[in-house]
């Protein structure tokens, strides 16, 4: 069974999953947990987490009040990753789910489990299920085999089929507070002054935590500076537009989504008549946005965030496409909506 990367923050605290898990355990105890189950919630939330939290607590052959008693054999396979009535269905690299997958584990399914009583599943990115290994797992979630429980993960349950969603029980799993973010964060040392990295990663605080580790570490940057950087090159020295190009492709699903908030804070600028939240994306570049929000309309503002998102699902939904040609096509759109002024 593969690991997810997820698995580096196991021995991290996450005090907005514990209501959530405790609900859960509750629903289970009183036999009103179905044998479907779908979490939602932003990437970067948990989601694995607590399904892996469940999952052991349903495999424990000692269930404590409050979950796992994390002793049993069964808890000690569970936590060495080697429990063989416990499954991982995901996507291999830019690839669906397909049905030979789903297949493969429905015949797993109908055997008798090795300890204990129950069999989970936990099915990552449920979203990339092929439409027909999607329908093959409906006569499983209608009709479990002994006591199998499948664990769906998803970003929204508008990802999924109508007919796969009607046979799960749904929980979705709601980002925590600034003020529990940030003290959460404070524990773990990280002391976050800059609310606009909040908004970025939508207080997704796995998502946000990995950042943070990953700039203390220096393996990675704040990006929000290069969309700036590099915006500004586009708009004064068009030739530098395919070197901006290749940034934005190298990891396009993210780096279209941090140009857009610069589009969106332009577009708020404009509305508040050059007044900006501190807790905005890009406040710390207000200087420059007040220039740019001068040079553009809200029309046009509008009418590039549209084609940014499009040409961002493209690019998500088909991995075969030429990210460059299309992110050129963007930048020039981007710089022909400008207004020819001398930028200082």
């Amino acid at each position: 069974m593969s690991l997810d990367a997820t698995n580096q923050f196991e021995s991290v605290s996450t005090p907005w999953l514990t209501p959530v898990f405790a609900q859960l355990l509750e629903t289970y105890q009183a036999g009103r947990l179905a044998h479907g189950v779908l979490f939602t919630g932003s990437a970067g939330i948990g989601k694995f987490k607590l399904a892996k939290n469940i999952a052991q607590y349903l495999l424990c052959s000692s269930k404590q009040a409050d979950g796992a008693c994390r002793q049993c054999h069964s808890c000690k396979l569970f936590l060495a990753h080697n429990h063989l009535d416990f499954h991982l269905l995901e996507n291999e690299t830019d690839k669906s789910i397909g049905i030979e997958q789903v297949r493969s584990l429905i015949a797993t399914l109908n055997e008798r489990p090795h300890l204990g009583d129950n069999k989970v599943v936990i099915i990552k990115n449920a979203q990339l299920l092929t439409i027909p290994a999607a329908n093959a797992l409906l006569k499983t979630l209608e009709e479990p085999q002994g006591n199998s429980y499948l664990i769906l993960l998803a970003r929204t349950h508008h990802q999924l089929m109508p007919t796969l969603l009607s046979r799960v029980q749904q929980t979705h799993l709601h980002t925590p507070e600034d003020s529990q973010l940030l003290a959460w964060l404070a524990e773990l040392g990280f002391f976050v002054e800059d609310k606009g990295l909040l908004r970025l990663f939508q207080n997704s605080p796995l998502a946000l935590l990995n950042h943070l580790q990953s700039v203390q570490q220096a393996s990675a940057i704040d990006e929000r500076r290069n969309c700036v950087e590099g915006l500004f090159s586009v708009l004064n020295q068009p030739e530098t537009l395919f070197t901006f190009s290749q940034f934005l492709a190298e990891s396009a699903e993210q780096r279209l989504q941090l140009l857009f908030h610069l589009l969106h804070d332009l577009h708020k600028l404009k509305l508040s008549e050059s007044v900006m939240n501190k807790d905005a994306v890009y406040s710390f570049a207000l200087p420059q946005l007040q220039i740019w929000q001068s040079q553009i309309t809200l029309k046009s503002l509008r009418y590039l965030s549209s084609e940014l998102l499009q040409t961002r699902k493209l690019l998500v939904d088909h991995s075969g496409l030429k990210k460059e040609l299309l992110i050129n096509a963007l930048l020039i759109k981007i710089k022909n909506e400008f207004k020819e002024i001398a930028v200082c």
